[in-house]
């Protein structure tokens, strides 16, 4: 007991934070999560509250920073969704991303209702409210964000336990269409020439390239030396 006690008194300070971080999480999962269905909420509360904009032709351009913000804050929750499948792959340690990796469904799902409240407000809402015309040519911009946004859309609706158990492994495949629509989002934004985002979104589409190959090879050598 007291070789126990003293080799936690020793212990590195930067690991002690780290648990406590993780601890923390694990203790006020509930309430975390209860506060992400409060987020789904708002998200689905601002969705309607555009439509009545739309509608009553009031703050038109209000509405529509709405959406661009609610695009950019669907890119910064997919990124956070596919970094603990990165440090995994490269066996990198973080209390962070076991943070993330907690609460991944809740941020996924944050990822599509932001997603489709970002293609409502600039484009859906005014269509079907508006009397806006459908653009039967629409640039190819939209048509790499309408190839991200719809795909999504199954993963959204799987995301929940009963999917998981009824899916068996065709949830992983189905849930791997991810690897792709990292890249339909990267040329959604780069030809919106969006720098910043662009960056980031290649940077983590990059990352998730490489560890998929990392872990392929890491495999394969495992094998060849067993």
């Amino acid at each position: 007991m007291l070789f126990l006690c003293s080799k936690i008194d020793f212990m590195d300070p930067q690991v002690q934070k780290n648990l406590s971080l993780m601890q923390i999480a694990i203790k006020y999962k509930k309430n975390i999560t209860f506060g992400f269905y409060l987020f789904y909420l708002f998200t689905v509360g601002l969705g309607l509250f555009s439509i009545y904009q739309i509608i009553n032709k009031i703050s038109i351009a209000a509405i529509y920073d709405l959406g661009k913000t609610a695009g950019e804050l669907a890119l910064g929750f997919f990124c956070l969704t596919l970094i603990p499948g990165i440090f995994r792959r490269f066996k990198w340690r973080s209390a962070f991303v076991q943070i993330l990796m907690l609460f991944r469904r809740q941020l996924g799902i944050s990822t599509f209702l932001l997603g489709f409240l970002h293609y409502g407000a600039l484009r859906l809402f005014p269509i079907l409210f508006a009397g806006v015309p459908l653009n039967t040519n629409p640039p190819v911009f939209e048509i790499f964000g309408m190839l991200t946004l719809y795909p999504m859309t199954l993963l959204f609706l799987t995301s929940n336990d009963l999917s998981v158990r009824r899916l068996g492994q065709w949830w992983k495949v189905l849930h791997s269409l991810s690897y792709i629509l990292v890249w339909t989002l990267f040329f959604h934004t780069a030809l919106q020439s969006k720098m910043t985002w662009m960056s980031i979104i290649g940077i983590v589409a990059l990352l998730e390239l490489a560890s998929l190959i990392y872990s392929k090879f890491s495999i394969r050598n495992t094998l060849e030396v067993d």
